[in-house]
């Protein structure tokens, strides 16, 4: 015992005098504290940088190093090994004369310094007079090639963990994880995605083509939508643009015109580099929870060029789940005057309960390289709009060979970190738990998912309680085939309803898919008038609440029969037909008729046979995709959305008992206001033609539930207003925190304050008043506008989790002549997760 009491002894001894720790302060002759000052191991990349007093804390196992400490402009200092006694450090830096020449230093001032009294000023306004015009914009076309790898993992994982991950590989391995050293843990890699691509260019046409030459997936790469979303953060970063989109965000570059009433600027030193001066600007954030970043760059004093940057978030920035992100980008110079990208390098944590520095998170490490430069080689336009698709699975596939040429030694570990990974249980019992929770669904068996978990339940007056369950295939994102389907059950009506979808990829290039569907079920009829991509509607999108107000027997029962082809034209593009039957009779016949009168029989008539086409044109442009199969996973980039509908039903095909056509259009476009946030303003406008029943007629979107349905009126209840033209114009305006973050106390708690606006016109036609038979006067917003208007918080919750809003709605008068009065007040509430 005594021996075993021995030896425990001596491993802990060993291990601490094995450990390297050391802190301290660095500040200049005049003892004032240096930011940013780089802090490394000698011979090693552990390192980390002072914070803006100056401080740091630096941490090694095992192995005698040196400290070397530098930061442009002073004198690089060398700490021996034998100074490092585990104290406080208080180290001085000297300022290198022979780099400073006609320097001005100026350190960030307690008090914010005007435009014109700030030297970082005229450096910016030279900025902005080229920042259109460097780069690749310089040339009349252009062509290069991408290398980037992508790293996903979890990170903050002890080494228990880690050793059941790699098990009997664990001495071969480790060697290659990264740590943690400031609280002793690891990053254990999942998933490693290797690209190549090709980009052509050229100015002249306005076009730029990208091919992938090689690609290559290893790993576990089922982490749900959320992840998914996460892992698009860091495309098309162009610090050049006055707003960066991240995530669902747009943050204010600290390069952009409107730069100086978002950031404070130091200009620190100016250095010669190649023969050529440079200029280092630092940035830091003038309110810290505003959508901007705090860093420096480095900029040509010849050309006003970035040749380097760095920058990160802050902690107290307005953006859940995010617990750092940072970006270092660098770029070379070409012919004397062209500032080309060199390398990117971003990194981003990701954790689900809160920020703290110690909880469990899932990271992303993403590396770009570019080569192989050529310039003014001028292709045709076929050449430039016609890139590289996709056509298979392993199209992209090379050789390992290949790929040894491409990694550097640390990607080479990851990849042997990953290899491993995706084997064991234990990861894949992990990242099944985050699929479930970000996505709603488990796999009991691989290739077969049930969901969604979280539209299970919605209640109404035909069903009383109505539970639901759903199911996919899904082996990935690049499955061609996808079946999908549900079934329900009203435990007041005691009846069963189902549905059924098959969606199959026929072509990649053009992209074509076909589509098939049959629907038994429920539904509120009038209110669906865009829905080109599901065949059938989705369970989170309608009528069908748990909570709702008033009664709703306004249903009807549907057995639809669907068919869809829908092509690709071209990016983000697309044109489709859909071709159903629709068997349509109400849900309750004694509360709620859908009658109306066969002017050709003089019957009335009770139930609805639809048979029509409806062919819609689709336009996304920016839109970002991701995946190869039917299903792509769509990114988080803003973008605009245009969809033209045309329907038309015929009278005596397929039993067919009604003749119409209708024409719909809506126009959908998030704008970014940088720091004030995102407008998203939608337009929508329908004409109906010939003689239509309610069962098939437009009503003016309405919502009963208390929870807020996009493109809805919230304080009309369902047919209080119907119409066979009309125009709606929905407005919402977010401030991401702009205003919340300046409000004492409140600015804590990381609210986000919203503005809407909604409004509607429309006609009836006498026509289609003559044949209605139904239990529904009809009543349009003809006399004047409709509209509601509110005010909203969001991002309600807790740490991470704050997935309420809240919104405020008052609404004009009007005329009720179906049922009671609506509210003409109300308070409604959302569920989204968002950054």
């Amino acid at each position: 015992m005594r021996g075993v009491l021995f030896g425990l002894l001596i491993l802990l001894v060993s291990n601490a005098i094995g450990q390297v720790k050391v802190s301290g302060v660095v500040v200049d002759e005049q003892g004032m504290p240096i930011p940013f000052v780089n802090v490394v191991f000698v011979g090693t990349t552990i390192g980390t940088t002072t914070n803006d007093q100056g401080e740091f804390q630096l941490k090694k196992n095992g192995g005698k190093a040196d400290v070397s400490l530098s930061l442009m402009g002073f004198e690089e200092r060398i700490i021996p090994y034998a100074k490092l006694k585990g104290i406080r450090l208080e180290i001085v830096l000297k300022e290198n004369a022979t780099s400073l020449d006609e320097v001005v230093i100026v350190r960030k001032p307690k008090k914010r310094l005007k435009k014109k009294e700030n030297p970082a000023y005229r450096i910016l306004k030279e900025i902005w007079k080229r920042k259109k015009k460097n780069g690749v914009a310089l040339v009349k076309s252009y062509q290069f090639q991408r290398f980037s790898s992508r790293e996903l993992g979890f990170g903050n994982m002890d080494s228990a963990f880690v050793r059941k991950v790699l098990r009997k590989k664990y001495g071969e391995l480790k060697e290659h994880l990264r740590q943690n050293y400031d609280n002793d843990s690891y990053y254990m890699p999942v998933e490693f995605i290797e690209k190549v691509e090709n980009v052509y260019g050229s100015n002249e046409l306005n076009l730029e083509r990208v091919d992938v030459e090689a690609l290559r997936e290893t790993g576990i790469h089922q982490l749900g939508k959320y992840v998914a979303r996460a892992t698009n953060v860091f495309k098309e970063i162009n610090v050049y643009e006055d707003g960066i989109p991240i995530l669902d965000k747009t943050f204010v570059s600290p390069i952009a015109t409107s730069g100086f009433g978002s950031y404070d600027y130091v200009l620190s030193d100016s250095t010669e580099v190649a023969g050529a001066k440079e200029y280092t600007i630092h940035f830091f954030p003038r309110q810290n929870g505003d959508l901007v970043f705090k860093g420096h760059f480095k900029v040509s004093a010849k050309s006003y060029a970035l040749s380097a940057i760095e920058m990160e978030i802050l902690k107290e920035v307005n953006l859940n789940f995010v617990r750092d992100l940072s970006i270092h980008k660098t770029f070379e110079l070409k012919n004397d005057s062209i500032y080309l990208p060199k390398s990117n390098e971003y990194k981003g944590e990701f954790t689900f309960l809160t920020k703290n520095k110690t909880e469990k998170s899932i990271y992303l490490v993403k590396r770009e390289r570019y080569s192989k430069y050529l310039f003014n080689r001028a292709k045709s336009r076929a050449f430039y709009e016609n890139p590289l698709v996709q056509s298979s699975k392993n199209q992209f596939k090379k050789e390992a060979a290949y790929w040894d040429d491409q990694l550097v030694e640390e990607e080479k570990g990851t990849l042997k970190l990953v290899a491993k990974a995706k084997t064991s249980t234990k990861v894949k019992r992990a990242t099944g738990t985050i699929f479930t929770l970000s996505d709603g669904y488990f796999t009991p068996i691989t290739g077969l998912q049930l969901g969604n978990l979280f539209t299970t339940t919605a209640r109404n007056d035909i069903e009383g309680v109505r539970l639901r369950l759903g199911f996919r295939t899904f082996k990935s994102n690049d499955d061609r085939f996808r079946l999908l389907g549900f079934g329900a059950f009203g435990f007041k009506d005691n009846k069963f309803k189902y549905g059924l979808e098959a969606r199959y990829l026929l072509s990649t290039k053009p992209r074509i898919t076909i589509g098939a569907a049959y629907l038994n079920d429920i539904e509120q009829m009038g209110f669906t008038r865009f829905n080109e991509r599901d065949l059938n509607p989705q369970p989170d999108k309608g009528p069908k609440a748990v909570f709702v107000r008033g009664q709703n027997f306004f249903l009807s029962r549907v057995r639809k029969s669907m068919f869809r082809f829908d092509v690709e034209v071209f990016k983000n593009f697309n044109v489709g037909v859909k071709l159903a039957k629709e068997r349509i009779v109400s849900a309750d016949p004694k509360r709620f008729s859908l009658a109306f009168l066969n002017e050709r029989t003089g019957q009335v008539q009770h139930r609805t046979t639809d048979v029509y086409s409806d062919i819609y044109l689709s336009y996304q442009p920016g839109r970002q995709v991701e995946g190869f199969g039917v299903d792509r996973v769509i990114g988080p980039k803003l973008h605009p959305k245009v969809l033209l509908n045309f329907k038309r039903a015929y009278r005596g095909v397929l039993g067919g008992n009604v003749e119409y056509s209708k024409l719909a259009l809506l126009y959908n476009h998030p704008i970014p206001f940088g720091k004030f946030g995102v407008l998203d303003a939608t337009l929508i406008a329908s004409k109906t033609f010939g003689k239509t029943p309610l069962s098939v007629i437009t009503a003016v979107p309405s919502n009963q539930t208390y929870f807020l349905t996009p493109n809805t009126f919230a304080l009309l209840d369902y047919y209080d207003f119907v119409a066979d033209s009309s125009v709606e114009t929905h407005f919402e305006h977010h401030f991401n925190g702009l205003l919340m973050n300046r409000v004492p106390l409140v600015k804590q708690l990381g609210l986000r304050s919203l503005l809407t606006f909604r409004a509607v016109y429309g006609t009836i036609s006498e026509k289609n008043k003559r044949i209605n038979r139904s239990t529904i006067r009809y009543v349009a917003p003809d006399k004047k506008p409709y509209f509601e208007y509110g005010v909203g918080i969001e991002n309600i919750g807790y740490g991470n989790l704050r997935p309420l809003r809240v919104d405020f709605i008052w609404r004009s008068d009007f005329t009720n002549v179906n049922g009671p009065v609506s509210p003409k007040f109300g308070v409604r509430v959302g569920f989204k997760t968002s950054f």
